[in-house]
């Protein structure tokens, strides 16, 4: 009886396995002209009278298909149409599972401490960390507390750490690996005087205005702590020949003026004229002080970033440090903080509940953009908020 049930079980055992083979080596003919992946897909399913299961983007990235197989194996056709992809493919109770490739295991390293003042250790807050030339990196929390996991391979790289009114410091990531707890301190920068130059050049200097600078505010609009965007697209329709000194954001004190935010300036995208890549080099995060009532200004004269000739993006993202939750669509931005004991009965709105809330002049306009939880921009249909948003740009022109 037991030989009876230990070939039962293995003849149980190979059925499923005999199943997947017999699906996957079924020959069929099939022509496919131009179609896209997902119709291929269907195609497939009824020559074949298999019922087959994937995720919707699967296959979102995929080329159009062309196929011309004459009695070929499943096999054989399946292997053809995913080889330029992630993607694998199983039989199982009857059914084609189609499901991501899965990628080499990528050995990861932490690295954790604090940014503070040179002179005095307190820590900086806010203060980022990034890889040298690349969009990733770490915002400090508000006591500079940061983690930041990089690859084996990014160990390799540069990091910088930087804030506004610090001078950069730049060293090897391995340097900090074998560091239980790391210690980066920053020089403040000192304030220099613009020296005045003469010459007897042909080109002056004048500073210009530009982006909505209306004088009054209709209402202002909530900007979530969780990586949400606003932006404002400026124009250059007058071909001007300079750099962008400052931006300016119009800061409601309805919403936490004190909630730090992340700058940023961004190009066109040609083909969708949205935002695009980021002009301003490094992640900058800054905190207004808590009597900001309007206007707040950040100055990015040291990163001389020219004006582009078919204009460009002011943004301004929210961030919420403390908390671990990953975002940045196109750029590997984390906001990572040191989550602090706190008894039941405290709560600090001020830091917690809400960030900044922008000021907007009308609700007509083409110009605001919003960034969208699924990482991508977009324009309202009905009501586009003309944000107020605004830039300085020093203009070279002839005398």
């Amino acid at each position: 009886m037991r030989v009876i049930a230990f070939i039962l079980g293995l003849c149980l055992g190979l059925i499923p396995l005999i199943a997947q083979n017999t699906i996957l080596e079924k020959r069929i003919s099939i022509t496919l002209n131009s179609v896209s992946m997902e119709e291929a897909i269907e195609k497939i399913a009824e020559t074949t009278d298999v019922h087959v299961s994937y995720s919707s983007d699967l296959l979102s990235g995929c080329a159009s298909v062309s196929l011309d197989a004459k009695d070929q194996l499943l096999l054989s056709i399946l292997n053809k149409l995913f080889a330029p992809y992630k993607i694998a493919y199983t039989v199982h109770a009857g059914q084609l599972i189609l499901f991501p490739k899965k990628t080499m295991v990528v050995k990861e390293y932490t690295i954790r401490g604090t940014i503070c003042e040179e002179e005095t250790g307190t820590p900086i807050s806010y203060a980022t960390l990034q890889i040298k030339g690349k969009p990733k990196g770490v915002v400090a929390d508000h006591q500079g507390f940061f983690e930041f996991t990089l690859t084996e391979m990014e160990l390799s790289e540069s990091l910088t750490a930087s804030c506004l009114g610090y001078e950069r410091r730049t060293f090897l990531a391995d340097s900090l690996r074998l560091k239980p707890e790391v210690i980066i301190a920053l020089k403040e920068k000192p304030v220099s005087m613009e020296p005045v130059t003469v010459t007897v050049s042909k080109l002056r200097k004048k500073n210009k205005s530009v982006g909505n600078r209306k004088w009054y505010t209709v209402g202002s609009i909530y900007l979530d702590t969780h990586g949400q965007q606003i932006a404002l697209y400026i124009d250059n329709d007058k071909n001007v020949n300079g750099y962008i000194q400052k931006v300016s954001y119009y800061l409601s004190d309805k919403g936490n003026v004190e909630a730090p935010f992340r700058v940023r300036v961004l190009n066109v995208d040609t083909l969708q004229q949205s935002p695009g890549k980021d002009l301003l080099p490094e992640i900058l995060v800054v905190q207004p002080p808590e009597d900001t009532d309007g206007w707040f200004d950040v100055d990015l004269s040291e990163y001389r970033i020219y004006v582009p000739v078919n204009g460009f993006f002011v943004a301004i993202q929210g961030i919420f440090p403390n908390d671990y939750s990953f975002y940045a669509g196109d750029s590997d931005f984390f906001e990572i903080g040191k989550p602090q004991p706190r008894k039941s009965d405290e709560f600090n709105p001020k830091s917690i509940h809400y960030g900044q809330r922008i000021g907007y002049s009308d609700k007509k306009g083409r110009n605001t953009w919003h960034y969208s939880l699924s990482h991508q921009w977009f324009q309202m249909e009905r009501h586009n908020y003309n944000v107020k948003i605004s830039a300085e740009i020093g203009v070279y022109s002839k005398k």
